[in-house]
């Protein structure tokens, strides 16, 4: 089974059953001195990889750790400490936001190679990033969940039934033990004054106001205007900031009034997170702003449409 819509099917197993990439075998890499994590999705799976580079490190403390992500994630990267190097490139097969440019994929590669990297970890299954993992040299670790199974030195099994959390330490077993470090939100000086700056503008008190985020830019998940009027009614005895991207700010601005605020394109990922800390709760569709609450153990309500709870909620 593969985690794509079913047309796909036949022509993946199709792929996977006749296509052959020559790999000479090697053992597996027992202490690795550099490493890189492919994690190149979104806010919310950024945030969720944050336990599994920690988790690495704290088990590996002599290894470098490299991840490769977008630009868009690319400061929650570099806030972790974990991370040594972070390397950015804004894959067009995983979708553009404002802003991202697609680079030479021949360039990224070069960059790949000369770090002569011992292993490479592919967190999301997509047979194009198992390309990338292949064309590192490295010993390649992964999921064949979506197709491309036979770039990788080892197939990690794909549990559709199990947490991103619990999937991701699977991948990263051989090189550890200690599994006990949750996700971590990170921010830096910066963006904390400029979420203290956004506070003193709308008069927001720490701990003292709700962050509502209506839409995750897939329309599935979204919710509607009424669902969200709603939530201003249940807590229209709260200071409310509306966030999303700029692109979003017009359908949260009908929403504006007393005590309600839109800051929609006003922050950035670091700025956003920041927020977060300081808020009292953050309600949302399942999309990065939940997983930033639940990292920086802000109470928040996750409103479920589309997505497996048991998969990306916290149950």
């Amino acid at each position: 089974m593969y985690l794509t819509k079913k047309i796909y099917w036949p022509l993946l197993f199709i792929f996977d059953h006749i296509f052959f990439v020559n790999k000479k075998q090697r053992p597996y890499p027992d202490n690795p001195r550099k490493v890189l994590f492919i994690r190149l999705e979104h806010i919310g799976d950024m945030v969720l990889a944050s336990q599994t580079f920690e988790t690495f490190k704290k088990n590996n403390p002599t290894c470098q750790v490299h991840v490769l992500c977008r630009n868009l994630t690319k400061p929650l990267a570099e806030c972790n400490p974990s991370v040594d190097r972070v390397i950015t490139y804004d894959a067009t097969w995983l979708g553009r936001r404002n802003g991202e440019k697609r680079g030479s994929l021949r360039n990224l590669i070069q960059t790949l190679r000369k770090e002569k990297y011992d292993v490479v970890f592919e967190m999301h299954g997509d047979p194009r990033n198992n390309y990338l993992a292949y064309e590192t040299g490295a010993y390649t670790l992964g999921y064949d969940c979506r197709g491309g199974g036979f770039f990788l030195n080892k197939v990690i099994s794909y549990d559709p039934h199990i947490s991103v959390i619990q999937q991701n330490q699977k991948l990263i077993e051989n090189y550890g033990k200690d599994f006990g470090v949750h996700t971590r939100l990170f921010t830096d000086d910066i963006s904390e004054k400029k979420a203290a700056d956004l506070m003193n503008l709308y008069d927001l008190q720490q701990k003292g106001f709700l962050i509502v985020n209506p839409l995750s830019g897939r329309k599935e998940k979204d919710l509607t205007k009424e669902e969200v009027e709603k939530i201003l009614v249940q807590y229209k005895d709260h200071k409310i900031i509306l966030t999303g991207s700029a692109d979003q700010k017009e359908f949260c601005e009908q929403f504006v009034g007393e005590h309600v605020y839109n800051v929609c394109g006003q922050t950035d990922v670091l700025t956003l997170a920041a927020l977060v800390k300081k808020a009292k709760k953050v309600v949302a569709p399942d999309t990065g702003i939940i997983h930033m609450a639940k990292a920086a153990g802000t109470d928040f309500e996750a409103i479920y449409k589309t997505t497996n709870r048991i998969v990306w909620g916290y149950v």
